[in-house]
């Protein structure tokens, strides 16, 4: 008996977020974490995890 074929799992493109958006999330989430012992932290990948195995690159 064959097994359905599994449709592929593709995350939807995120739209490029303004930076008035991006200073109010980061706002918000200082606020929300305050007071902490370390402070917010925000990390932008250039390009995809599949990307840079293709080039070679060391992935997290």
């Amino acid at each position: 008996m064959s097994q359905p074929k599994a449709k592929p799992h593709h995350e939807p493109k995120k739209a490029p977020v303004a930076a008035h958006d991006l200073e109010a999330a980061l706002d918000e989430a200082l606020e929300e974490s305050f007071p902490a012992s370390d402070p917010v932290a925000i990390t932008v990948d250039h390009e995809s995890a599949p990307e840079a195995q293709h080039r070679g690159k060391r992935t997290r």
